[in-house]
């Protein structure tokens, strides 16, 4: 059985989790925070979470994930068959994860942590984000998923990781930017009624009020 390492408040550990729920794999969940303790490097090596364990081996990075479960589980795809349409899928989750979620990172010692927010972070991170935000314009079909017709793991992708950028944007900008966006809203929207989709997702937003009221 595989094993998945991480927290439910990490939005990439809730992005792998849900992929493993989509897929009908069977696995089982192991709590660790990201940190640079010998421990976690030696299975994620930038001590970052989620890593999946199989067999006494371990992966780690999402994506690198994503095409492991696609080559053992193919039932059901959540890749497009057509290279082209599988590349452009793939295109779709690096402009999120690029410039978006790691974008909207820089905030994060203010919104995990009640950190004070980076006067720099402050002035850069919301015009990148606007970048972002267009380039994700450009290349979300919404026909009705992000990427066409089919429901993949970009769609997995944008609905954690956008969540996790609008969070950020929301509390440091008084921004949201799912709200602002109809196209954009009425696709999360879809998304919140995926039985996987929100199964995960509810768990993390549990958890993650239980780590705000610490």
């Amino acid at each position: 059985m595989i094993k998945i390492h991480g927290t439910s408040i990490s939005n990439y550990y809730s992005t792998a989790k849900c992929a493993l729920v989509e897929k009908g794999i069977k696995f089982e969940e192991v709590s660790v925070f990201p940190s640079r303790e010998p421990a976690v490097l030696a299975s994620s090596p930038m001590g970052k979470v989620p890593w999946i364990e199989v067999d006494g081996k371990v992966l780690s990075e999402v994506n690198a994930i994503f095409d492991y479960l696609e080559d053992i589980h193919p039932t059901p795809p959540l890749y497009p068959t057509d290279a082209w349409a599988r590349a452009k899928t793939k295109e779709i989750i690096r402009i999120i994860e690029l410039y978006l979620d790691a974008q909207a990172r820089r905030h994060i010692a203010a919104v995990y942590f009640g950190g004070d927010v980076d006067p720099v972070a402050f002035e850069q991170v919301r015009p990148a984000l606007e970048n972002g935000l267009l380039a994700l314009s450009n290349v979300a079909k919404y026909g009705p998923y992000i990427a066409g017709d089919q429901f993949t793991y970009a769609d997995i992708v944008a609905y954690f990781q956008i969540g996790f950028t609008n969070m950020h944007t929301q509390k440091i900008y008084d921004w949201d930017i799912v709200a602002a966006d109809p196209a954009l809203k009425d696709y999360i929207a879809m998304l919140n009624e995926r039985p996987g989709i929100a199964a995960v997702a509810g768990v993390m937003r549990s958890d993650m009020a239980k780590f705000a009221a610490r």
